[in-house]
């Protein structure tokens, strides 16, 4: 056996001289790395156990961070991300990171790979098939986020030498996707459907994670073809209450095709800065990143129709007859339905207080002392709170309030592979019955536990199915990393984001007294008129579903945060300066 210090160190010049020799554990005791290692069982399953890290899954977002997000459904106060402020360089940080993180998986996988064929007697048959689909899966999934994000990458099956790294050049990434589907293949016939009390890469996921490969790449008859495959196997349904599906209790649900676990007991919690930036102030947050007024506007009404097209809806309480994932993604305000006796003014009750962002509700119940308190929630007295009166609710409960969470990461669920299938037939015109069953299974689960009845989808018409498919996949998986890639792959990114906006609250020129609210005082005199919270006017929604607030910033009642961009050359990402110094062979991506 080849098994050397060369090996374990030659990631490619993509990676190797990018990072430290610290940052690249040279010798780890758990890694697939040293010459003694690979002598038992238990040590071939803690090297692929490396793969399962989250650093080789990277999320395409900064859901905690203070960048500002990502696309259109996230927002921090007046903060920008590189991506939506459309500075993104060869210099971009994490463009850097991720392609240096994603090789070292790679490279610790081939070498997995390179020690199953050379093992002598370590593996029996059936652990060497397993181990060897789940490296293969691991591999489709790391080379599916290569060429999602930079396109053409230097591609290598086997551990190159240091030498071979200066000059390997990028390979079209339409042929490395054709190895990807192998690697999946592979993975789908090796794998079995599931474990008695593990949680490692399934028959299933493979077939998942081949229909997103597939979809990314517009290959729909793919995509179409493996998620039928995955659903075919029978094993997997949608998780019965939509809300409860994203909480840290939720650790096991049929719903789940691959998730990365997350424990606090063994100390791998949800960051500190995602806790604090996301949960209320009253809760001792900061309540700054959280779901955009973009957002907001696009689920839909209980009728099934668009907030500009709906008699339903009411701008003075957008929460009210809305898609109930609405409420179980954002923390609600004002009047839900009818009769409900709730006025524009009114919160409602999350971690244990009443969350209102209403400029005059200035004091607040606090359900733990039964007392009320100053309400930290509203922009009358804390002048960086929400800076548009939202804050998410998807995913979060009181476990959250002692920062330690612990919900697990998503990656792959059942949901996203019933849509995956609709929207890959749609493009495809092949619109059936298995189409519209797709959609309206996921629109009766988020329906099932409300008091309205999922509004059917039953148009075949491919243009208004593409467009119901799209609103969907927004609806279903907001806050989970997967709208940004979305808007990527339909290539709209440029027309949503780019002189784009996002709005907030009318300012307040001072704070309110908490103990006097005299609505003719000067201290709230640019704040809205009760008459005119939420909203003052329905907002129009275009053919993206993307809602115009400019009238209502012209009229006096928000203001705008910021001003988006996107240009063309961010569809890709570019190859990292670093890099391409080190290796001239490495072209770089238009428009970098």
């Amino acid at each position: 056996m080849k098994k050397n210090i060369t090996k374990t160190v030659a990631y490619t010049a993509l990676l190797i001289l990018s990072v430290s020799c610290n940052d690249l554990e040279l010798v780890p005791e758990d890694a697939a790395s040293t010459a003694s290692w690979y002598q038992t069982d238990e040590q071939f399953r803690q090297s692929l156990n490396e793969g399962y890290r989250p650093v080789f899954f990277p999320l395409d977002s900064y859901v905690g961070g203070a960048d500002g997000g990502w696309d259109d459904d996230t927002n921090y106060r007046t903060n920008l991300s590189v991506i939506k402020s459309g500075t993104i360089n060869s210099e971009f940080d994490q463009g850097a990171d991720q392609w240096s993180n994603v090789y070292k998986g790679i490279t610790r996988m081939l070498t997995v790979l390179d020690e199953i064929e050379n093992q002598n007697g370590a593996l029996n048959a059936e652990q060497a098939s397993q181990y060897e689909g789940e490296a293969r899966f691991l591999l489709g999934v790391y080379w599916t986020y290569m060429i999602t994000h930079y396109g053409d990458v230097p591609f290598y099956e086997n551990v190159i030498d240091v030498d071979q790294s200066f000059e390997i050049g990028r390979t079209d990434k339409a042929e490395i996707l054709q190895k990807i589907y192998a690697y999946f293949d592979f993975a789908a016939q090796n794998l079995p459907e599931t474990y008695a009390n593990e949680e490692y890469a399934t028959k299933g996921a493979a077939y998942a994670f081949k229909a997103r490969a597939a979809l990314y790449m517009s290959d729909f008859a793919t995509a179409a073809t493996a998620a039928q495959a995955c659903m075919d196997l029978n094993i997997y349904e949608l998780h019965p209450n939509f809300g409860e599906l994203f909480l840290s209790k939720t650790k096991q649900s049929p719903e789940i095709i691959f998730k990365l676990p997350r424990s606090i007991d063994f100390l791998q919690t949800i960051s500190y800065s995602e806790v604090i930036n996301q949960i209320p102030r009253n809760n001792g947050g900061f309540g700054s990143v959280g779901p955009t007024w973009d957002l907001l506007a696009s689920f839909e009404c209980v009728d099934g129709l668009p907030i500009d097209e709906s008699p339903l809806f009411d701008p003075q309480n957008p929460f009210k007859n809305r898609d109930p994932r609405l409420l179980a993604t954002i923390v609600p305000l004002g009047s839900l339905e009818e009769g409900d006796g709730k006025t524009p003014g009114d919160g409602s009750r999350f971690l244990n207080f009443d969350f209102n962002s209403y400029p005059y509700a200035t004091r607040v119940l606090n359900y733990n002392t039964t007392e009320e308190q100053v309400n930290n929630d509203t922009k009358s007295n804390q002048n960086f709170a929400s800076f548009n009166g939202l804050v998410w609710k998807k995913g979060i409960d009181e476990d959250w309030q002692d920062q330690l969470a612990d919900n697990d990461i998503l990656v792959m669920r059942y949901a996203d592979v019933l849509l995956m299938y609709a929207e890959a037939k749609i493009e495809l015109e092949e619109i059936d019955a298995t189409v519209l069953t797709a959609i309206n299974t996921v629109r009766d689960r988020a329906y099932a536990n409300s008091t309205f009845t999922n509004p059917t989808v039953t148009t075949t018409d491919q243009a208004q199915l593409r467009y119901v498919v799209r609103n969907e996949r927004r609806a279903e998986f907001a806050n989970e990393s997967h709208r940004y890639m979305d808007l990527i792959r339909w290539r709209t990114a440029q027309e949503i984001i780019d002189g784009g906006a996002t709005y907030g609250l009318a300012p307040i020129t001072a704070n309110i007294d908490p103990e006097i609210v005299d609505t003719q005082s000067p201290l709230i005199q640019n704040v809205v008129e009760p008459g005119l919270w939420f909203w003052g006017m329905t907002p129009q929604l275009d053919e993206n579903g993307t809602a115009d607030f400019e009238p209502l910033r012209a009229a006096g009642l928000c203001q705008q945060l910021t001003t988006t961009s996107f240009p063309a050359r961010q569809y890709l990402w570019p190859i990292p300066a670093d890099e391409r110094r080190l290796n001239p062979n490495l072209t770089q991506n238009e428009g970098y």
